[in-house]
């Protein structure tokens, strides 16, 4: 756990991608762990950023890149506050019983698509040992993945190899030098690689459901900072629930943050919409099914209700106050 802390801590002090300005030194800062990639939903937290959110409830953003493994391992020993990488929250909790909560989701199904080399033209085509990249085992990434392959009767186990390959640029980096001949990726990945030559194999959102992004939290943030932590959630449901709505300026956003096209932006805000959810919650039956989707990839025996893995109650009631002041 120190080895992490140090790390999280050369991450934090270098800045990163995602690292945003402070506002002012009164502000409390909110260190949250993101992914490497580019992804559409760390705008959100930008957005609450820049739209003075935050600044409402007395805190100053700090999103910090850093691989699934050491920002879950830095959100259990607090050296974040807030993670936003779902699947990797959970398979923590179902494997050891780290004590977090998920606490908002943004997805209920990914926005993933399976990437193959110029020379895989279908999932079938990987059979014989072809090789794909992960973002590490037990993460949603790595859930997905073999979903998929399993879809089209390819083992993970036997006919294929997965390699771990910790951030999003470096598996699409992977990809396209030959050095795999599958991934999945996220909506800027597909685009390079679609560029450049490389064969969309199928969209995962199509028929897996599953968490990506949202907001985590340790247990023991939530009972010793309450008010910390629905303050984070009140920032970010607002810039969620506005990221929703405000078609034209979140497309802007995603072109200038991302990088790409007007179009290749308004493409991706499409996207989003598909598999965002309705107010930063899930319903039950589907928590549960996402736990049973979990479970069988982990091979998560023992018993695991919702209430150990998500705690919405907070959400729910930012709702109720947000809806009674006209959000």
């Amino acid at each position: 756990m120190k080895r992490t802390r140090r790390f999280v801590s050369l991450v934090f002090l270098s800045g990163s991608l995602f690292s945003f300005p402070g506002t002012g030194l009164a502000l409390d800062p909110a260190k949250i762990h993101v992914g490497g990639g580019a992804s559409p939903f760390t705008l959100i937290f930008r957005l609450a950023e820049d739209k003075g959110y935050y600044k409402e409830e007395g805190l100053r953003l700090e999103a910090i890149a850093a691989t699934m493994q050491a920002g879950i391992q830095g959100l259990v020993g607090g050296s974040f506050d807030f993670s936003q990488i779902m699947g990797q929250t959970s398979a923590a909790v179902m494997r050891g019983g780290a004590p977090l909560k998920i606490v908002m989701v943004f997805d209920t199904r990914p926005l993933w698509w399976l990437m193959g080399s110029k020379r895989v033209k279908t999932v079938r085509d990987l059979k014989g040992g072809k090789l794909v990249a992960i973002s590490g085992f037990g993460s949603a990434h790595d859930q997905m993945t073999r979903a998929v392959l399993l879809r089209d009767g390819v083992d993970p186990e036997k006919d294929v190899t997965l390699q771990v390959i910790g951030t999003a640029m470096g598996r699409l980096a992977a990809l396209l030098n030959g050095t795999v001949d599958a991934v999945a990726v996220q909506p800027v990945e597909r685009l390079m690689a679609l560029k450049n030559g490389f064969n969309e194999l199928v969209f995962i959102g199509d028929f897996v459901e599953a968490l990506n992004a949202g907001v985590a939290v340790s247990e023991n943030s939530l009972r010793q900072r309450p008010d910390f932590v629905r303050g984070f959630l009140r920032g970010t449901l607002k810039a969620f629930h506005r990221y929703k709505s405000e078609e034209k300026e979140s497309v802007s956003r995603i072109a200038t943050s991302l990088k790409t096209s007007e179009k290749e932006a308004s493409e991706i805000y499409k996207g989003v919409l598909r598999v965002l959810t309705a107010d930063g919650a899930m319903p039950r039956d589907l928590q549960e099914r996402v736990i049973a989707f979990q479970k069988k990839a982990l091979k998560v025996e023992k018993e695991i209700t919702p209430e150990i893995i998500y705690d919405f109650s907070l959400v729910h009631s930012l709702n109720k106050d947000l809806a009674r002041s006209g959000w």
